[in-house]
């Protein structure tokens, strides 16, 4: 079987709809499409966790197998890192003990937060020319953790989904460098469009930081070249009577414009039954409330996984070779 392609969803900026989108694509991909997927909660708020299964099903299953935090422990401490102990097969319970099958998870946890992640590894002093070798040896080591945890399963699935947490601390910087490419979500308005911007450029330097780093260490150190742009999806699109409201079709437009291919045709709509659905932990055409349900009978996220099968469908490498 083929290495899994591995996507990180990613923003600068919370309440961007990265989580619902990451779920959403995830279990559509599983059940209309019957591939293997593996979600992976990088995020220390858990919301993919919880999308997934309550807390305290969560909770038994830390006590029992451990979560991403336990893989970070073990990699930190130089010891075997083990994968598939910490992989929760078919979380997603449905009517009458039914289960989305094909899809499981790698948990997150809140103890991310810790201060053994080095959350703020992005801001701290950038090795030099003049560095010792051992301390650019840790730059490159820290961000190539999650990419070691994911080459143990990646050939026993079709996909891997990264959601990451709203920032490019030291996580977000790993699954960059564990994926082949990455999908931006963003809500069309002034605000949301303006965090794309800083995302690519931030984006741009920490290419530029490891890039000099692989170059002091030598070609050989490992270090995957970091993930390029794959997409941009709109969420949250407010419509008037006569279609998109003007000022979010002109932010589509214009990010159409400054990365063109990337935007995603279809998108979400600002509708409840998302939300509700969310609290059933099940997709949206899992939950069977009214407005759910008319939510669902707008297939938004069916279009949105069909454009990214045809986007991601073949097993060709998306990253370019840089230095």
């Amino acid at each position: 079987m083929p290495k899994a392609k591995i996507i990180s969803v990613i923003n600068y900026k919370g309440g961007v709809g990265k989580t619902t989108t990451t779920y959403h694509i995830g279990c559509s991909l599983a059940q209309h499409y019957h591939k293997k997927v593996l979600l992976v909660d990088i995020d220390p708020q858990n919301n993919l966790t919880f999308l997934c299964a309550k807390a305290q099903r969560w909770d038994e299953f830390k006590q029992q197998h451990g979560t991403l935090a336990t893989l970070y422990r073990q990699y930190a401490a130089q010891s075997a890192v083990s994968t598939r102990r910490v992989i929760w097969e078919n979380p997603i319970e449905l009517d009458k003990g039914k289960r989305i099958t094909n899809l499981d998870l790698i948990p997150s946890d809140v103890e991310l937060l810790g201060d053994e992640l080095g959350l703020d590894g992005s801001s701290a002093p950038f090795p030099n020319q003049q560095a010792s070798a051992w301390k650019m040896s840790a730059y490159l080591r820290e961000r190539r953790f999650l990419a070691e945890a994911l080459r143990q399963v990646e050939n026993d699935y079709d996909y891997i989904l990264i959601d990451c947490p709203p920032n490019l601390y030291l996580m977000t910087q790993n699954a960059l460098f564990a994926s082949d490419c990455y999908i931006v979500t963003t809500v069309p308005d002034y605000l949301s469009t303006l965090g794309f911007d800083i995302l690519q450029g931030c984006i741009i330097e920490i290419r530029k930081r490891s890039d000099a780093a692989q170059v002091f260490m030598g070609k050989s150190y490992g270090l995957n070249s970091i993930a390029e742009l794959g997409g941009v999806v709109f969420v949250k699109v407010r419509h008037s009577p006569h279609g998109i409201l003007p000022s979010f079709k002109q932010k589509m437009d214009d990010i159409e414009k400054s990365h063109p291919g990337k935007r995603f045709n279809s998108y979400t709509t600002e509708l409840i039954g998302y939300n509700l659905a969310a609290e059933q932990h099940r997709p949206v055409w899992e939950c069977h409330t009214p407005a759910a349900q008319a939510a669902a009978a707008r297939e938004e996220y069916q279009n949105i996984t069909r454009i990214f099968l045809e986007r991601f469908h073949f097993h060709a490498q998306l990253k370019k070779a840089h230095a």
